[in-house]
Protein backbone atom coordinates (compact mmCIF):
# COMPACT_ATOMS: atom_id res chain seq x y z
CA UNK A 1 0.00 0.00 0.00
CA UNK A 2 2.72 2.01 0.51
CA UNK A 3 3.91 2.74 -3.22
CA UNK A 4 1.03 3.62 -4.75
CA UNK A 5 0.91 6.05 -2.35
CA UNK A 6 4.60 6.99 -2.48
CA UNK A 7 3.07 7.13 -6.57
CA UNK A 8 0.60 9.29 -6.01
CA UNK A 9 2.70 11.17 -4.06
CA UNK A 10 5.25 12.35 -7.08
CA UNK A 11 1.98 12.82 -9.41
CA UNK A 12 0.96 15.12 -6.84
CA UNK A 13 4.63 17.31 -7.01
CA UNK A 14 4.65 16.88 -10.34
CA UNK A 15 1.23 18.37 -11.06
CA UNK A 16 1.97 21.03 -8.45
CA UNK A 17 5.49 22.13 -10.35
CA UNK A 18 2.80 22.69 -13.64
CA UNK A 19 0.42 24.49 -11.67
CA UNK A 20 2.07 27.36 -12.87
CA UNK A 21 -1.00 30.21 -12.27
CA UNK A 22 -2.05 28.60 -8.72
CA UNK A 23 -5.32 27.98 -9.78
CA UNK A 24 -5.46 24.27 -8.08
CA UNK A 25 -3.21 25.20 -4.97
CA UNK A 26 -5.86 24.38 -2.45
CA UNK A 27 -7.15 21.44 -4.00
CA UNK A 28 -3.66 20.02 -4.62
CA UNK A 29 -3.27 20.97 -0.43
CA UNK A 30 -5.96 19.00 0.35
CA UNK A 31 -5.13 16.17 -1.84
CA UNK A 32 -1.67 16.50 -0.45
CA UNK A 33 -3.10 16.53 3.69
CA UNK A 34 -5.28 13.58 2.60
CA UNK A 35 -1.86 11.23 0.91
CA UNK A 36 0.04 12.27 4.50
CA UNK A 37 -3.19 10.98 6.43
CA UNK A 38 -3.10 7.75 4.49
CA UNK A 39 0.23 6.69 4.35
CA UNK A 40 0.52 7.35 8.22
CA UNK A 41 -2.48 4.85 8.63
CA UNK A 42 -0.63 2.46 6.84
CA UNK A 43 2.94 2.99 8.63
CA UNK A 44 0.70 2.64 11.81
CA UNK A 45 -0.93 -0.91 10.13
CA UNK A 46 2.28 -2.30 9.45
CA UNK A 47 3.81 -1.25 12.58
CA UNK A 48 0.88 -3.39 14.48
CA UNK A 49 1.31 -6.15 11.94
CA UNK A 50 4.81 -6.43 12.99
CA UNK A 51 4.56 -6.22 16.42
CA UNK A 52 1.53 -8.97 15.88
CA UNK A 53 3.50 -11.36 14.05
CA UNK A 54 5.75 -11.40 17.44
CA UNK A 55 9.04 -10.55 15.08
CA UNK A 56 12.11 -10.59 17.55
CA UNK A 57 13.24 -6.78 18.43
CA UNK A 58 16.19 -5.22 17.25
CA UNK A 59 19.25 -5.79 19.22
CA UNK A 60 19.37 -4.79 22.48
CA UNK A 61 21.60 -2.09 23.84
CA UNK A 62 21.60 0.20 26.41
CA UNK A 63 19.68 3.53 25.79
CA UNK A 64 19.74 6.60 27.70
CA UNK A 65 16.30 7.61 28.67
CA UNK A 66 16.85 11.05 29.44
CA UNK A 67 18.59 11.56 26.20
CA UNK A 68 15.42 9.58 24.52
CA UNK A 69 13.11 12.11 26.28
CA UNK A 70 15.28 15.31 25.15
CA UNK A 71 15.16 13.80 21.39
CA UNK A 72 11.25 13.02 21.70
CA UNK A 73 10.75 16.53 22.41
CA UNK A 74 13.28 18.05 19.27
CA UNK A 75 11.32 16.26 17.04
CA UNK A 76 7.79 17.08 17.69
CA UNK A 77 9.18 20.54 18.98
CA UNK A 78 7.79 21.78 15.03
CA UNK A 79 4.15 20.47 15.57
CA UNK A 80 3.59 22.05 19.14
CA UNK A 81 4.56 25.60 18.28
CA UNK A 82 2.21 24.84 14.85
CA UNK A 83 -0.60 24.48 17.43
CA UNK A 84 0.85 27.01 20.11
CA UNK A 85 2.10 24.43 22.47
CA UNK A 86 4.33 24.65 24.98
CA UNK A 87 6.51 21.59 25.02
CA UNK A 88 9.54 20.78 27.63
CA UNK A 89 11.17 19.04 30.25
CA UNK A 90 10.81 19.22 33.76
CA UNK A 91 12.88 16.93 35.00
CA UNK A 92 15.85 14.78 33.97
CA UNK A 93 17.03 12.05 36.32
CA UNK A 94 19.80 9.62 34.77
CA UNK A 95 18.10 6.48 33.78
CA UNK A 96 19.69 4.08 31.59
CA UNK A 97 17.51 0.27 30.51
CA UNK A 98 18.46 -2.20 28.34
CA UNK A 99 16.39 -2.48 24.90
CA UNK A 100 15.49 -1.83 21.78
CA UNK A 101 15.92 2.35 21.05
CA UNK A 102 13.48 2.18 18.04
CA UNK A 103 10.89 0.63 20.25
CA UNK A 104 11.26 3.33 23.12
CA UNK A 105 11.43 5.66 20.14
CA UNK A 106 7.76 4.75 18.71
CA UNK A 107 6.36 4.73 22.74
CA UNK A 108 7.55 7.86 23.58
CA UNK A 109 6.92 9.74 19.96
CA UNK A 110 3.05 8.58 20.58
CA UNK A 111 2.42 9.76 24.09
CA UNK A 112 3.90 12.88 23.41
CA UNK A 113 2.47 13.37 19.84
CA UNK A 114 -0.65 12.62 21.55
CA UNK A 115 -0.58 15.12 24.02
CA UNK A 116 0.24 17.64 21.67
CA UNK A 117 -2.42 16.70 19.21
CA UNK A 118 -4.93 16.93 21.83
CA UNK A 119 -3.70 20.25 24.15
CA UNK A 120 -6.02 23.32 23.17
CA UNK A 121 -4.17 26.13 21.69
CA UNK A 122 -2.14 27.61 24.38
CA UNK A 123 -1.62 24.71 26.72
CA UNK A 124 1.29 23.29 27.81
CA UNK A 125 2.72 19.79 27.70
CA UNK A 126 5.54 18.51 30.09
CA UNK A 127 7.89 15.95 29.95
CA UNK A 128 9.50 14.21 33.15
CA UNK A 129 12.21 11.55 33.46
CA UNK A 130 12.27 10.54 37.41
CA UNK A 131 14.14 7.41 38.97
CA UNK A 132 12.34 5.47 41.76
CA UNK A 133 14.11 2.41 43.32
CA UNK A 134 15.13 0.03 40.11
CA UNK A 135 12.30 1.66 37.93
CA UNK A 136 12.13 4.85 35.86
CA UNK A 137 8.92 7.03 34.77
CA UNK A 138 9.00 9.12 31.98
CA UNK A 139 5.86 10.86 32.20
CA UNK A 140 3.88 13.15 29.95
CA UNK A 141 1.55 16.12 31.48
CA UNK A 142 -0.85 18.01 29.41
CA UNK A 143 -3.27 20.59 29.72
CA UNK A 144 -5.95 18.65 27.71
CA UNK A 145 -9.17 17.96 28.20
CA UNK A 146 -8.46 14.46 29.59
CA UNK A 147 -10.39 11.38 29.31
CA UNK A 148 -13.75 10.50 30.52
CA UNK A 149 -13.52 7.93 33.35
CA UNK A 150 -15.73 5.41 31.18
CA UNK A 151 -13.67 5.42 28.25
CA UNK A 152 -10.48 4.83 30.21
CA UNK A 153 -10.18 1.27 30.11
CA UNK A 154 -10.59 1.47 26.54
CA UNK A 155 -8.05 3.90 25.13
CA UNK A 156 -5.59 0.91 24.34
CA UNK A 157 -7.91 -0.85 21.82
CA UNK A 158 -7.07 -0.11 18.12
CA UNK A 159 -9.44 2.32 16.31
CA UNK A 160 -10.64 3.37 19.76
CA UNK A 161 -11.01 7.70 20.07
CA UNK A 162 -11.77 9.36 22.94
CA UNK A 163 -12.78 12.00 20.94
CA UNK A 164 -14.47 10.43 17.83
CA UNK A 165 -14.82 14.09 16.34
CA UNK A 166 -10.94 14.84 16.13
CA UNK A 167 -10.64 14.12 12.31
CA UNK A 168 -6.66 13.99 12.59
CA UNK A 169 -6.34 10.58 14.68
CA UNK A 170 -6.56 7.19 13.56
CA UNK A 171 -7.18 5.20 17.24
CA UNK A 172 -4.05 3.53 16.56
CA UNK A 173 -1.08 5.76 18.16
CA UNK A 174 -1.89 4.36 21.99
CA UNK A 175 -2.37 0.51 20.82
CA UNK A 176 0.89 0.56 19.04
CA UNK A 177 2.95 2.37 22.12
CA UNK A 178 1.38 -0.40 24.40
CA UNK A 179 2.24 -3.19 22.15
CA UNK A 180 6.12 -1.87 22.00
CA UNK A 181 6.41 -1.17 25.89
CA UNK A 182 5.12 -5.05 26.15
CA UNK A 183 7.80 -6.08 23.56
CA UNK A 184 10.16 -4.45 25.53
CA UNK A 185 8.73 -5.69 28.92
CA UNK A 186 7.79 -1.73 29.76
CA UNK A 187 4.53 -0.78 30.77
CA UNK A 188 2.04 2.21 29.83
CA UNK A 189 -0.55 3.45 31.61
CA UNK A 190 -2.78 7.12 31.56
CA UNK A 191 -5.01 8.48 34.46
CA UNK A 192 -6.12 11.58 34.67
CA UNK A 193 -4.30 15.07 36.82
CA UNK A 194 -4.97 15.92 40.13
CA UNK A 195 -3.96 19.32 40.57
CA UNK A 196 -6.05 20.56 37.01
CA UNK A 197 -7.27 19.51 34.07
CA UNK A 198 -5.51 17.08 31.69
CA UNK A 199 -3.86 13.79 31.18
CA UNK A 200 -1.16 11.53 32.55
CA UNK A 201 0.69 9.37 30.00
CA UNK A 202 3.23 7.37 31.95
CA UNK A 203 5.94 5.03 30.17
CA UNK A 204 7.32 2.77 33.44
CA UNK A 205 11.17 1.00 32.64
CA UNK A 206 13.18 -1.33 34.18
CA UNK A 207 16.32 0.43 34.69
CA UNK A 208 19.84 -1.84 34.95
CA UNK A 209 22.78 -1.34 37.29
CA UNK A 210 24.75 1.70 35.94
CA UNK A 211 28.17 -0.35 35.99
CA UNK A 212 26.29 -2.98 33.50
CA UNK A 213 25.30 -0.16 30.93
CA UNK A 214 28.46 1.41 30.48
Amino acid sequence: MRTPLSALQIQLDNLRHDDRDGRFAQGLSELEAGIGRSTSLVNKLLRLAHYDAREPAPSPRPVDLAQLAVDTIARLTPLAGSRSIDLGITRRDEAVTIGALADFEIILDNLVENAVRYTPSGGTVDVAVEVTGEEARIEIRDTGPGIAEDDMTRVFERFFRANPHDSEGSGLGLAIAKAAAERQGARVALSMRQDRPGLIACLVVRLVPMKASR
